[in-house]
């Protein structure tokens, strides 16, 4: 056989190769249970942490509830810092869960939270697992709480910003349009108080469960997802689906200096452009 015909079929080897790796882009998965606080071992599963590692007064705690079907974060914030502290600033508290195995979510396009909290806003925290920057480097978005009530706090993948130690970075990755979320290997809460909050005070946040969502698509949208997906899958050198792992113990950025600016709201059901 001569070069040019060897050539000629690796190239059309590469082009099926291709077309294969397109189709199989999934664009409308099943909801998938990221997180449920259903158990003991559920919720002993996240770390807590706060300020009060270093010097700080604010308190924290993740329990199960009563019913034994949530998960409660809850506890004191205090803005105070002490001369003796370290400390810039203070008033933070937080729960995360490193995972084992990374998470892949790349067909999905938002998480759903639901949730019964106080009426504080929460920062939802990513941290992916190709980054360079350890727990510095976090993917944040807001998550606002209505006090007392039950809901389901949608968040769209899109609305996360890259952050590092907690300050926005405008430019995080040449060519990127949004977080990647093939490499999903921690997810966080934070409650951190804002300069308008008192200086100090109580929070409560209870969890049912974390489940990711994607929109139901067709023609032209669901045609740019497929390619969207195509092209993760070459640039991440990853399949185009795949699952995660249970979670094991770990740490996120334990203090996002600043919020980030505001979001669209956590309700707002866009298909992805």
């Amino acid at each position: 056989m001569s070069s040019s015909a060897r050539s000629g079929g690796g190239l059309l080897r590469r082009a099926w190769r291709a077309v294969d790796r397109f189709l199989s882009v999934d664009l409308q998965p099943e909801p998938l249970v990221v997180y449920s606080f259903q158990s003991q071992r559920d919720v002993t599963a996240w770390n807590v942490f706060s300020d009060a590692s270093f010097g700080g007064l604010s308190k924290a705690t993740f329990s199960l509830s009563e019913s034994g079907k949530t998960g409660v974060f809850s506890g004191t914030y205090s803005k105070e810092v002490l001369e003796t502290s370290k400390l810039i600033r203070s008033g933070y508290a937080g729960m995360n869960q490193v995972r084992k195995r990374a998470l892949n979510l790349r067909p999905y396009d938002f998480l759903d939270f639901r949730l019964r909290g106080d009426g504080n806003t929460y920062l939802a925290n990513i941290r992916l697992d190709q980054m360079t920057g350890g727990d510095e480097e976090v993917w944040q978005a807001t998550l606002k709480t209505r006090p007392g009530e039950w809901q389901d706090v949608r968040l769209d993948f899109r609305d996360f910003v890259f952050t590092f130690r907690g300050r926005l970075v405008t430019h995080h990755a040449p060519g990127s349009v949004g977080m990647p979320r093939h490499n999903i290997i921690a997810l966080g809460l934070t409650m951190a108080a804002s300069e308008d909050m008192p200086p100090e005070g109580p929070f409560r946040l209870e969890l049912e469960s974390v489940i990711a969502g994607a929109y139901t698509l067709s023609g032209g949208a669901a045609a740019r997802k497929a390619f969207a997906g195509y092209h993760q899958f070459r640039e991440e050198g990853g399949g185009v689906r795949g699952g995660g792992g249970v979670g094991g113990a770990g740490a996120l950025e334990d203090m996002p200096r600043v919020q980030p600016p505001p979001i669209s709201g956590p309700d707002d059901p866009r298909p992805p452009a």
